[in-house]
């Protein structure tokens, strides 16, 4: 239910992008007029775009990866190499919310806006940080996932 909620608000994102975006160059070179506040749009747009699909990623096990040493690995080894990888970023990624959640505090206690728009800064802020404490929960889950003798991907 809540990924199919994120699939929804990613499309959904990525499609206002691209309209504000496609607004925004044919203003500027046929018009030129380019879409009042078209640059802080794109900003949280991509903010939304990137945080939503990124409990997807992480719930996929989709991230990028280097498996430069991954085939001299076998079996319990090779476990114990994902585990460490997946608690590795899941101790970043808890990190980088812990610091989103201190900025949506302070972004929220000042009631910071955006300079065109005046659009509140700290309600994407705080899903930013909703986003990306769920995607440390589900990478601990893929590391926990790896102790098992079963775990193969």
């Amino acid at each position: 239910m809540l990924a199919r909620l994120l699939q929804w608000l990613a499309a959904a994102t990525l499609f206002a992008l691209m309209a504000v975006v496609s607004v925004d160059v044919i203003g500027r070179y046929l018009f030129n007029k380019p879409l009042p506040a078209g640059y802080e749009l794109v900003q949280a747009l991509m903010g939304l775009l990137v945080f939503a699909t990124l409990p997807l990623v992480s719930r996929n096990n989709g991230h990028i990866a280097l498996g430069l040493l991954e085939h001299r690995f076998s079996g319990a080894a090779d476990r114990l190499r994902r585990f460490s990888v997946h608690l590795f970023s899941a101790c970043v990624l808890g990190f980088v919310t812990w610091r989103l959640w201190v900025h949506a505090g302070k972004l929220g206690a000042g009631r910071d806006v955006t300079p065109v728009l005046q659009m509140p800064l700290a309600p994407i802020a705080w899903f930013m940080t909703a986003a990306a404490a769920l995607s440390t929960v589900l990478l601990l889950a893929l590391a926990l996932k790896c102790l098992s003798p079963r775990s193969h991907s």
